[in-house]
């Protein structure tokens, strides 16, 4: 029988077959990848299963150990959301992980709002909705797994709902105010170049709040001092209040042995927001393994919540920049992924297209045309994507790709748009206005 390391060998060269798999450029990734890979996958789980259970001396695993296990896991999971099978239960293991890291870096700063708390819990039962129905393709093993992941999400999400209820309504406004004051001095300081005056400008700010208290107290925007929530405000202000002067002093200051990690946090950051904003036709979610790779690395090598420069030591200056670089890089992950069409990257370019027809149709209907000729370029678009199918499926060579009833609703959809424009009566005397 194979020990455990021989097993966690195989892991490994799981892994990495996996990472060349995703990085062949010459090919899309195709449904049967994914499957054999999960198929893989899970025999694995069970063979190391199997290993524990036979050793009664054997304790659980390290996590060094578990490592590995875990980095297959999100290779799945990010093959399953590339190849369109985003409403199965392996594709949610990323989306878990990723959502707790984010939930436990808000409890850790103690700075959020409702804001970012609220949608998580109707965020979490989409994703136990997708594990729930998720049909008997899915390995036991593997689901347990993911199941644990949401757990732990919903674990950690109480607390902060917990310190947020404890708050006034009337007195939330203000407790907005300076969570969003703190994440703005907290952005001016990452910022490659310092700007004193702008830090400047939000000490003020905090200032102004501290200034309506009335003996002490703050004031609810009713103009009453609720008792609830007087100590979580106070005390969030008296750590904008730190966070400003120290930001003054260091003047966006990154200890040089931080300045290695520094760099890589800050091209993952930048990485990341051009992905946002080509999202559609750039993203590629088996691409996000490294970055989540990096990002869970240098996290995981964090000492004492600080992390660890080229020398050993922990300096002080640069470790709240690299926190909100960190923590800003999981939240685009975490939009980015829950943004994830179930459409397969093969049927990708056609899928965008049809979004780019459907917004210029919308705006057509907002404003009206003329004649219903202006819809000739449109239905042309449309006609030739709808002829691009075969039997009703678009092919890919002899592979039909997942995201077949999301591009055909698309296409409907847009058809409708265009039926209803020229169904319109037009009076040739009186034409609609031209905007």
């Amino acid at each position: 029988m194979p020990d455990r390391a021989a097993i966690l060998q195989s892991f490994a060269e799981l892994r990495d077959s996996l990472v060349l798999l995703k990085e062949n450029r010459s090919t899309y990734i195709r449904t049967h990848d994914a499957l054999a890979a999960h198929d893989k996958l899970a025999a694995l789980l069970q063979k190391f299963e199997n290993a524990g259970s036979q050793s009664a001396d054997s304790a659980s695993p390290p996590p060094k150990d578990e490592r590995v296990i875990d980095q297959c896991l999100h290779m799945i999971s990010l093959l399953f959301l590339t190849v369109g099978r985003n409403n199965e239960a392996p594709a949610m293991y990323t989306p878990c992980v990723i959502t707790k890291r984010l939930l436990d870096h808000l409890t850790e700063s103690g700075n959020y709002s409702a804001k970012d708390v609220q949608s998580v819990p109707e965020t979490l039962q989409k994703y136990n909705a997708i594990i729930e129905t998720d049909p008997e393709l899915s390995n036991l093993l593997i689901l347990a797994r993911v199941r644990q992941r949401l757990e732990s999400c919903y674990e950690a999400v109480k607390p902060l709902q917990t310190r947020l209820s404890k708050i006034s309504p009337t007195l939330y406004p203000v407790y907005e105010k300076l969570v969003s004051l703190r994440r703005m001095i907290k952005a001016a300081e990452a910022r490659r170049k310092f700007s004193p005056s702008e830090v400047e400008d939000y000490l003020y700010k905090i200032r102004e709040i501290d200034a309506t208290k009335q003996n002490g107290k703050f004031v609810g925007d009713d103009g009453t001092t609720p008792s609830e929530g007087q100590d979580e405000v106070q005390a969030l202000m008296e750590r904008a209040y730190q966070m400003a002067e120290e930001a003054q002093q260091r003047h966006g200051q990154i200890d040089p042995s931080l300045k290695d990690k520094a760099e890589i946090l800050y091209g993952i950051k930048s990485r990341l927001e051009r992905l946002e904003l080509t999202q559609a036709w750039s993203l590629r979610e088996a691409d996000l393994y490294e970055v989540i790779d990096t990002l869970f690395t240098l996290d995981d090598e964090r000492k004492d919540g600080k992390f660890i420069g080229s020398d050993g030591s922990a300096p002080t200056e640069g470790q709240s920049i690299l926190l909100y670089l960190i923590r800003r890089s999981y939240a685009h992950i975490y939009t980015l992924l829950n943004s994830s069409e179930p459409v397969s990257e093969a049927l990708t370019p056609i899928f965008n297209q049809l979004q780019t027809v459907q917004r210029c149709l919308k705006e057509v209907q907002k404003y009206g045309i003329q004649h219903p000729r202006e819809l000739y370029p449109y239905s042309m678009k449309l006609a030739s994507i709808d002829n691009m199918r075969v039997d009703g499926k678009w092919m890919v060579g002899d592979d039909i790709p997942e995201g077949q009833g999301r591009v055909a609703s698309l296409l409907a959809e847009c058809y409708e748009i265009c039926q209803e424009l020229r169904s319109k009566d037009f009076d040739e005397d009186h034409p609609p206005p031209v905007y």
